[in-house]
Parts: structure tokens; sequence; C-alpha cells
């Protein structure tokens, strides 16, 4: 019975831990997200006119553990390659940009102003508007909705498992339903249910 109690002590002292972390980090992204840390503003961006496309935009896709996909291309007379990242403009009409826009065509785009020393140089650099012919072809508002939401999913996710992990840590006294289903059953029911709702 002893052996009994130290085991489930020690399964609660784990799910405090857990518990902790997830609020932790829970707390972290809620102030990032409240405080609009992950909002593009245009006060952020610098614009950069007259650039003549030299290639068409090209899909590029890696697959495997870890996946991304992007759009890119170049301008005349600058070393720059430009890169439309597909987790940060979601909303993009990939057909669009990869068809409309040709050799030849003067386009402009806005780049972060933190990233301005990546212009012009051998290096890849991130654009957050694309224009040609005052068309405009990424969706920053968007951007930011979709940024915020997911920012916004993960931490009531973490914190309802620190609510559910809490909880486990305070029954002093295990549970009969336990012996037979380890807590973390439940747990992982509820957070795969919360993740299908959130999305």
């Amino acid at each position: 019975m002893d052996d009994n109690l130290d085991d489930w002590d020690k399964k609660r002292k784990g799910y405090l831990a857990v518990a902790i972390i997830c609020f932790i980090i829970g707390a972290y992204l809620f102030i990032r997200v409240h405080s609009d840390s992950y909002v593009i503003k245009s006060s952020n961006l610098k614009t950069i006119g007259n650039l003549i496309a030299s290639d068409k935009p090209k899909f590029e896709e890696i697959t495997g553990k870890h996946a991304r996909k992007w759009i890119e291309f170049k301008c005349a007379e600058n070393k720059s390659t430009f890169k439309i990242a597909n987790f940060d403009y979601r909303c993009v009409n990939d057909d669009e940009v990869l068809n409309e826009i040709n050799v030849g065509d003067t386009i402009s785009i806005q780049i972060l102003k933190d990233d301005i020393e990546n212009f012009d140089t051998e290096t890849t650099c991130e654009i957050h508007s694309l224009v040609k012919n005052k068309k405009e072809y990424l969706d920053i508002e968007c951007r930011n909705k979709k940024e915020n939401k997911d920012s916004e999913n993960v931490y009531i996710i973490l914190f309802s498992v620190t609510i559910m992990t809490g909880g486990v840590y305070c029954l002093i006294k295990k549970p009969k339903f336990f012996d037979e289903v380890d807590p973390c059953v439940p747990i992982w029911i509820i957070i795969i249910v919360l993740f299908f709702v959130l999305h």
C-alpha cells in the first residue's frame, strides 16, 4: 500500500511539473498575443520600389520532418532572393503570384526594417508586401490575424493542460478510476478534441 502511495506521489509531482511548465509557456504566449508582439505593423516595414523581376516566382518545398513551403524570385541588379514564406502568408493565392508576376515586370516590395541589412546581399530576404500595377498580392492583415489566432490556440491548450495536470496533482488519494486508466489518457483525449475544435 505504501509503495502504491509513493508511486502516486511521484506521479503527482510529475504532473505538477508539467502544469508549471505549461502555465509559464502559456502565460508567455498570452502576454505576447495581447501586446501585439506577433503583429507586423506598417511602421515596421520599409518599402522598396522600382524593382524589375528577373525571373518568374517559383514554388519551393522541403518535405519530411522539417517540411516548409515558400515562393521565391529574384530581381535584376539585386543579389537577394526574395521569399514569401508559406507559414506567414497562408491566405495568399499562390497561383496569382506564380502566374501574374512575369520577367521584366516592375514591382515594389516591403521588408522588415530589421532585415534591411539583408537587402541586396547573397541571402534570402523575406517580403511582407508585393505590389504590381497597384495590386497587392500579400494580405498582411490576414497574416497578422492568423498568426495571433495560432498563438491564441496554443496558449488555450497549454492553460487547459495546466488545469488538468494541476487537478491530478491535487488528488492526494489516487482515485480507483486511475487504477484502470492512466491520467494521461483522458488528458490526451481532451487535448486532441481541443485541437480539432480550435482549428
